[in-house]
């Protein structure tokens, strides 16, 4: 994936890694630890925030954080935080950060810095705290301090203690041989977990990513229609949306069927009294979901990769799509599943990452474009259109085309 970081375009890789028992429970350790210090760093900037103060420096609250690890001493730490037993208890507190990577947890205090920077300029939402219950976990590693070989990745304090072969324990396999360049700088390199697999992700200088040969572009531009059912091009191809295909809703049903099961049992122990977290058939129902949903997720992702393949296999020199009010869509209660699985964000944001490959430009549309009410032939636009309309007819030409296709054809040619 292509993007630009202060002017210079970069590469990222994303490659599952395998760690084995011990990297496993090293590496959630301190992920969970890093969730701990933001959930600090949060408490700390609300109060500031409660009693209406200037924030202090991010530099200070890393200075904490460095104090902290020298110490080694809980009584101390739970002190400076300002937390009573019961809160310690509950968040955990007793677990000390001196096993942890200095780089990931000072990273972790500037990115939750951010957030609040970010909600002041207006440019994001309130940050919330997390939880350890989140599927989605990363810590940050120091881009001078990680190694790549053909197929493992070294990675700091992964040892539990420093009388074992801390190289050997360091070092966690890779799933794909040869995949990131070694022996080149490294930008941002994170570990993250998903729920159910560990990925290594970071990014490298444009030349350093995999060369592919640019197609020579045709002089023409292409309407792209993006619906619930398919995805319709001006040039009258029509891709199904994979949502209406038997692996997919068999898929979904099992899912479903998944989900109640867990939330029956989760309802019987709310009542019960009684915690989930030592069932085991519980958590491995909670895998098995997030198994499942990660199948969903990748059967998705590659009929929009196939999609945006065949369209670019004779690559116009402009595509326009539409700028879709996906919330207002939302509003209505029939369609409003299929719209949030139809994943149409997802498809424009990844057309875009290949047509900047291709030096292909993307047009939007203005959102209010009467694409679907304009005959393509004689531009006359209609005042009210239903949805079960799947054929338009013109009223001054006479003419008959597909619904989807006729807005695909005034997407082409939109000035």
């Amino acid at each position: 994936m292509h993007f630009f970081i202060g002017g210079r375009l970069m590469y990222t890789y994303k490659v599952v890694i395998h760690p084995n028992n011990k990297q496993r429970t090293k590496i959630l350790n301190t992920m969970n630890k890093c969730i701990e210090c933001q959930n600090i760093v949060f408490d700390i900037l609300n109060a500031y925030i409660k009693r209406k103060e200037k924030l202090p420096k991010c530099s200070e609250i890393r200075k904490l954080f460095t104090n902290i690890k020298k110490e080694k001493d809980t009584e101390t730490i739970n002190n400076r935080v300002g937390l009573t037993k019961k809160e310690q208890r509950e968040k955990h507190l007793d677990v000390l950060f001196y096993d942890v990577s200095n780089d990931a947890l000072k990273q972790t205090v500037k990115d939750t810095y951010n957030a609040f920077v970010r909600f002041f300029k207006k440019e994001s939402k309130y940050p919330n705290r997390k939880t350890y219950k989140d599927n989605h976990k990363s810590f940050y590693v120091d881009p001078y301090k990680i190694r790549f070989t053909d197929n493992k990745v070294k990675l700091e304090k992964i040892a539990n203690n420093q009388k074992e072969n801390r190289q050997v324990l360091n070092y966690v396999s890779l799933a794909e041989r040869k995949r990131i360049p070694t022996n080149i700088k490294y930008y941002n390199p994170r570990v993250v977990y998903d729920g159910y697999r560990f990925y290594i992700v970071v990014s490298v200088d444009d030349i350093h990513a995999p060369i592919k040969k640019k197609k020579e572009l045709e002089d023409k531009t292409i309407g792209i229609d993006l619906n619930i059912s398919s995805i319709v091009t001006s040039e009258n191809k029509v891709y199904v949306s994979i949502n209406k295909e038997k692996r997919v809703k068999k898929a979904t049903r099992t899912l479903k069927r998944m989900q109640r099961k867990a939330s029956r049992k989760y309802e019987i122990a709310k009542k019960e009294k009684r915690k989930l977290r030592e069932c085991k058939n519980f958590i491995k129902n909670k895998k098995a979901i997030r198994r499942k949903q990660e199948r969903l997720n990748n059967l998705r992702s590659d009929y929009i990769n196939n999609v945006i393949n065949d369209i670019l296999t004779k690559p116009p020199k402009v595509i326009v799509v539409e700028d879709l009010d996906v919330k207002q869509m939302q509003q209505n209660k029939k369609i409003s599943s299929l719209i949030q699985i139809s994943s149409f964000r997802k498809f424009i944001t990844k057309l875009k990452e290949r047509c900047n490959k291709h030096n292909i430009e993307v047009k939007e549309a203005d959102r209010y474009y009467p694409s679907s009410k304009m005959c393509s032939k004689c531009k006359n636009i209609k005042d009210k259109l239903l949805l079960s309309e799947r054929v338009y007819k013109c009223s001054i030409c006479n003419s008959k085309i597909n619904r989807d296709l006729n807005a695909a054809i005034n997407l082409a040619n939109y000035i």
